[in-house]
């Protein structure tokens, strides 16, 4: 991808607008401040209100200055990125507590008011950002637009300024109250901006490029699985009942084991699994017919405890000798009933959640219950005609909260999520699940973060967090096997 010359003259215009961009800001947030009427407000709030209004007063270097530098910086990581670095898949390896974060209650109050920047610039600014990324795309050479080609795009101007805040030596209240003022400071001045910026690059008669719609293969809606795949797929096999278990089972489970890229050890224990299948399938209806058997059950929540641990050999062996003995009950069952497919099941369950204990107490978490302090922590709104642009929580009703919960119910290793932290979108895999914590990896395996219960729910609420559809390991292996048996010699 060629960058023209006009691309880098864009660069420089967008360089030389920081320090006006910040000015203003800051002068505006000033203003608001001195407008605001403090009288109402707790002592706490004046005083967390006192320290922003001396920060941003006209000539103060403090916060203008840590904005504009913050910025700059945003603005040189932006290019020296590749658009589409983000989003692309790198090898999958095994996420190590080494590399464990610990995301606090507080990093999340302060990404979700980040986002409330990015969401109120998005919305005032739709049309303009939405040429904008059309003519840098021409800018840059290009095939079609995305909005990581505009270099000063809301994200990259509400990220600056929560690292700016962040080197600041107040209290977490302040910046906080600091993020809202002048978050939407500058959520105002950056639709203004992008007009300007639309303005100047019409009329250096810059062409937008067509629109493509684009669908990342993530998030395009994918065919359920649904029992009759199965039951077409035991059909095509052209054997008996008992013969097309003794078949396909092995394959199936094969199959699964390629998918999650599974090391020896844990291969070999989900193989000695087709054992036990096939005695199932020999006594009882139902196993090559369903995909909420038990047995398939059992195989899904065993790919994704397992999966999460490839590329580590070690994590690999020690989860391998822990589930050892659930595999080994079942090859010792003489009849391998449902029942002892379902004990099983509730058996992996345990070790699943006993497994991430271990990472979090490894890393030095405790995984005890959370203790839910009364009220909020952000400074509260103070009413009237100049009062602070304050945005409370939204009160959730009975069935969403309970929604919510379900959600963080059905959270299991090996699911994706797509979700807003430290100020950036992100999609994450779920690698472990307690009581009270979530153990989530990036997908190159150098990051793990855990996060709170609480914490979760929070983003979960705002639209900050979302689980990625995709099917489960035995539905994905159903499918792979019937293209591979309908493909042409």
């Amino acid at each position: 991808m060629a960058t023209s010359r006009e691309f880098h003259r864009f660069v420089d215009l967008l360089t030389a607008s920081v320090p006006s961009l910040v000015a203003e800001v800051t002068e505006r947030a000033h203003g608001h401040l001195q407008g605001a009427s403090l009288a109402p407000a707790a002592a706490d709030d004046r005083q967390h209100a006192m320290i922003v209004l001396q920060a941003t007063r006209p000539g103060a270097r403090g916060l203008a200055a840590a904005f504009s530098a913050a910025l700059r910086q945003q603005l040189r990581d932006e290019l020296a990125r590749l658009p589409g670095d983000e989003g692309r898949d790198a090898p999958v390896t095994g996420p190590s507590t080494d590399s464990l974060t610990l995301v606090d209650d507080q990093q999340i109050e302060e990404d979700i008011e980040v986002a409330r920047v990015i969401q109120v610039v998005d919305t005032a600014a739709e049309g303009d950002l939405r040429e904008l990324r059309s003519l840098c795309a021409t800018l840059r050479g290009a095939p079609a637009a995305s909005p990581e080609l505009h270099p000063m795009r809301p994200e990259v101007c509400a990220r600056a300024l929560a690292r700016a805040l962040q080197q600041q030596e107040w209290p977490r209240e302040s910046r906080l109250l600091a993020l809202r003022v002048v978050g939407k400071c500058l959520a105002d001045r950056l639709a203004a901006l992008y007009r300007e910026q639309l303005r100047e690059l019409r009329r250096w008669g810059v062409q937008p490029v067509p629109y493509r719609l684009q669908i990342t293969p993530e998030v395009q809606s994918r065919r359920p699985g649904d029992d009759a795949a199965m039951q077409r797929l035991a059909r095509r096999v052209g054997v008996g009942a008992d013969g097309a278990a003794a078949q396909l089972i092995p394959k199936l489970l094969t199959q699964v084991a390629d998918q999650a890229g599974l090391d020896s050890s844990l291969r070999a224990l989900l193989a000695r699994l087709a054992a036990p299948a096939i005695r199932s399938a020999g006594a009882e209806a139902g196993v090559l017919s369903s995909f909420e058997h038990p047995v398939w059950r059992l195989v899904d929540r065993f790919a994704a405890v397992a999966s999460v641990q490839s590329g580590s050999s070690v994590a690999s062996a020690r989860l391998a000798a822990r589930l050892e003995p659930v595999v080994a009950r079942l090859e010792q069952s003489a009849g391998a009933s449902l029942a002892s497919f379902e004990q099983a099941l509730a058996d992996v369950e345990d070790l699943a959640s006993d497994w991430a204990d271990v990472q979090l107490s490894d890393a030095g978490v405790s995984s005890q219950s959370e203790h839910v302090e009364a009220g909020g922590s952000l400074p509260t709104d103070w009413g009237g005609a100049g009062s602070l642009p304050t945005v409370p929580m939204a009160l959730n009703p009975t069935h969403a909260a309970e929604q919510h919960t379900q959600w963080w119910n059905g959270l299991r290793e090996g699911q994706l999520l797509r979700i807003f932290l430290h100020a950036r979108w992100s999609t994450m895999r779920v690698t472990g699940c307690t009581r009270t914590h979530v153990l989530i990896g990036s997908r190159d395996g150098r990051r793990l973060h855990s996060l709170s219960r609480k914490a979760l729910l929070q983003l979960r609420e705002q639209g900050l967090a979302t689980t990625i559809e995709s099917p489960l390991p035995v539905r994905q292996a159903v499918d792979t096997l019937t293209l591979d048996l309908e493909a042409p010699d």
